[in-house]
């Protein structure tokens, strides 16, 4: 009878072992603000960029992805992949339905005293015998995709779309041409300014020293805004509609550099400026485009490569 007893007891106690919830923490440092860390967590469709799983969703399953919001809850879905995520505070809590298995855990956002610096506390549920087991072995995070989240805050890449690089203006003299034209014959005058400036350093003895430069901005509702300028060796005089100007040698610029359809470039733009939004730069001008193999486009679809040129003070 004692015998039984004991072993009763015994398997009690393994049963609890199992069974006792516990919380497991883990606590890592985060290059981002408080609030831009908030912000993307507060989003659900911020969620499909960061996360591993969600962001390799094929383009054409992307509209299998549901999103359902309510005050401070929202529930993403994605075939087997369901996460129902509600908030208050600084507080994520999460839980996860992944092919039939569920882990339960929460984000706490701490900010830090530093501008872009935060920290990300993690908590996850598991078992006493995994809690004890974690005594002997380290503790994978690895399932509240964390690391994904903290990657993502930190690799401007995956963040705003582009690599976003400091340089500065690499030369001080500058001509430019301004015009307002027809958006529909943008590139055709485009193609004619660039003409008048190449024929302009011919008859004023004065060379390109970088690739061309262009603006290219919506004026109204059939209109737009074109600038074409060269960088050149030295300081000339304005003539008929080409004005000579300086900007401060040197002066700081940020940068991102794109590869593909001129209708396309946006992209990179929107990318930039949430640096800027993020970052609380303010930009000193409109940013230009540097015209990398020094040719201008001809059509909305043509393959352009350039670089997008944000002015900043520091």
């Amino acid at each position: 009878m004692k015998q039984k007893v004991i072993l009763s007891l015994l398997a009690l106690v393994i049963l609890s072992a199992f069974l006792i919830p516990v919380q497991q923490q883990e606590t890592i440092p985060v290059k981002a603000s408080f609030l831009n860390i908030y912000s993307l967590l507060a989003k659900p469709d911020k969620w499909q960029k960061w996360r591993s799983d969600l962001s390799s969703v094929p383009t054409a399953d992307s509209a299998k992805v549901s999103i359902k919001k309510n005050d401070g809850s929202f529930a993403i879905k994605y075939k087997l992949l369901q996460l129902n995520v509600a908030y208050q505070g600084n507080t994520f809590g999460i839980i996860e339905n992944n092919n039939d298995k569920t882990i339960s855990y929460s984000f706490v956002v701490i900010p830090d005293t530093g501008l872009n610096k935060s920290f990300i506390a993690v908590y996850k549920k598991t078992s006493l015998i995994s809690y004890l087991a974690g005594k002997f072995r380290p503790v994978s995070f690895s399932d509240t995709h964390v690391n994904d989240l903290k990657n993502f805050m930190e690799t401007d890449s995956l963040r705003y779309g582009c690599r976003i690089f400091k340089t500065r203006v690499p030369v001080a003299n500058l001509i430019v041409i301004r015009r307002v034209v027809l958006a529909k014959d943008k590139f055709t005058e485009a193609a004619k300014m660039l003409s008048a400036l190449q024929r302009y350093t011919q008859t004023h003895n004065v060379k390109q020293t970088q690739p061309l430069i262009a603006q290219f901005l919506r004026k109204g509702k059939d209109s737009a805004q074109v600038n074409i300028g060269f960088f050149i060796d030295k300081e000339t005089k304005s003539y008929n509609d080409i004005t000579f100007m300086r900007m401060p040698k040197g002066g700081p610029l940020y940068s991102a550099r794109f590869n593909g359809k001129f209708n396309k470039r946006q992209s990179i733009y929107d990318g930039v400026s949430q640096y800027f939004i993020d970052q609380k730069y303010q930009s000193a001008i409109l940013p230009f485009e540097s015209y990398l193999n020094n040719k201008l486009p001809t059509t909305d679809t043509d393959k352009i490569k350039i670089q997008v040129n944000f002015t900043a003070y520091f």
